[in-house]
């Protein structure tokens, strides 16, 4: 990995020249700037650089999930260029671990705190983002959820008729993260069965930190980061870290004090 470097890719080419020559004039160095995500793709796996400064655009035309496609190539961490209305795009981009967004309003100087944010393993992002990002995933959760419960029951899921042989009422018993029994008792109880450190760690997941973050906060490896988040995922039956902090929100976990 060639270190400090990075690559520029946005979809008017003009416009990522501009950038890069901005960056230049912070003393960063730019290894490559390009305008398709084939072109990003290739300067990745060449220059092997430590940050991506990636335009929305051209994640979204590409046919899967650019972010996915990097990590395979590289290491280098992502800051993604983009309307703050683009949360659907972020949540996806989450997913793949992205690990910054700079607005399409930030100014020259907000670019520049973000762009040395995230080389600190720093997570940068608008707070309404972050928002609308949790919103975008818990719902799309939700109606994966509702959609299975349609059909075949999952392995270990009992059906409406084993519960009511259980609790003699003929209902069914609201489970965690079914569409509409994903209740606030489900979600404390969920919580509840976390440990102490577990829910530190979820806390800081909320905040937007990353497992580097973390660790550098709580003073412990990113492998013991990582075993947490294993465990945090699985009491509470989320596929992500994102989806994680989305229930934890819903739960009222790091909503300010009354």
């Amino acid at each position: 990995m060639a270190d400090g470097t990075i690559v520029v890719c946005d979809a008017l080419r003009a416009v990522g020249e501009s950038l890069a020559a901005y960056l230049a004039r912070d003393g960063l160095t730019v290894a490559a700037v390009v305008a398709a995500a084939e072109e990003l793709l290739d300067a990745v796996a060449e220059y092997q650089p430590t940050l991506v400064l990636l335009d929305v655009a051209v994640a979204r035309r590409y046919p899967g999930r650019l972010l996915a496609a990097l990590n395979r190539t590289g290491s280098a961490s992502v800051l993604m260029l983009g309307p703050v209305t683009a949360t659907a795009d972020a949540a996806e981009a989450l997913r793949d671990g992205l690990q910054g967004w700079v607005p399409h309003r930030a100014s020259g100087d907000e670019l520049l705190e973000a762009v040395h944010a995230v080389r600190r393993g720093e997570f940068h992002m608008p707070p309404e983002l972050v928002v609308g990002a949790l919103r975008s995933t818990a719902m799309r959760s939700t109606t994966m959820r509702g959609t299975s419960m349609r059909g075949t029951p999952m392995h270990g899921t009992a059906t409406s008729t084993d519960s009511a042989r259980r609790d003699g009422s003929g209902a069914t018993p609201a489970r965690f993260g079914d569409a509409d029994g994903a209740t606030a008792d489900a979600r404390i109880a969920a919580l509840a069965a976390l440990g102490d450190r577990e829910r530190t760690v979820l806390a800081c997941l909320v905040e937007g930190m990353d497992r580097r973050g973390i660790a550098v906060r709580l003073r412990i490896s990113e492998n013991t980061v990582k075993t947490h988040i294993g465990r945090i995922l699985a009491k509470l039956g989320a596929h992500s870290m994102l989806e994680a902090a989305a229930i934890a929100r819903a739960a009222g976990l790091g909503d300010p004090a009354p």
